[in-house]
């Protein structure tokens, strides 16, 4: 099986914006140096973007195409990003289960900058579930 990560070229960072409508995920402030996207076998699988603030990582607007889901492809991408980032990695999700796999934990405390993440979150993305922020720890440091 071939799998590559990289930043997507152009045609590959209009997939990625046609998904991130698609699957309803953070499409503020998008720039394609922020973004990896996985290829398998040279098909578009799945994508994630990493934002730095001032204070912390983010990572965020994380997706993998149905097809391809329970993979371990959204894993793999999650620890590539975590390898980009430049602060302590943080995100704000409704699937704390998913990211517990890949060392982050629920927090309650949390960087300035993801209050207005948070803030967003809950005003306009209503999916019914609650958002949760978490912070990655590294197992192995």
């Amino acid at each position: 099986m071939d799998v590559i990560i990289r930043q997507p070229n152009d045609t590959e960072f209009e997939q990625v914006k046609k998904y991130v409508r698609e699957f309803w995920l953070d499409n503020t402030d998008m720039h394609k140096e922020q973004f990896l996207v996985l290829l398998q076998n040279k098909k578009f699988t799945a994508f994630g973007r990493l934002k730095e603030h001032a204070d912390c990582s983010e990572l965020c607007t994380l997706g993998v195409v149905k097809e391809f889901r329970g993979k371990y492809f959204g894993q793999e991408l999650t620890k590539a990003l975590i390898k980009k980032a430049k602060h302590e990695v943080y995100l704000v999700t409704v699937i704390p289960d998913y990211f517990k796999k890949v060392d982050f934990v629920i927090t309650s405390k949390y960087p300035a900058s993801l209050k207005s993440k948070v803030n967003m979150c809950t005003t306009q993305y209503h999916v019914g579930q609650e958002y949760r922020v978490m912070k990655y720890f590294a197992q192995n440091p």
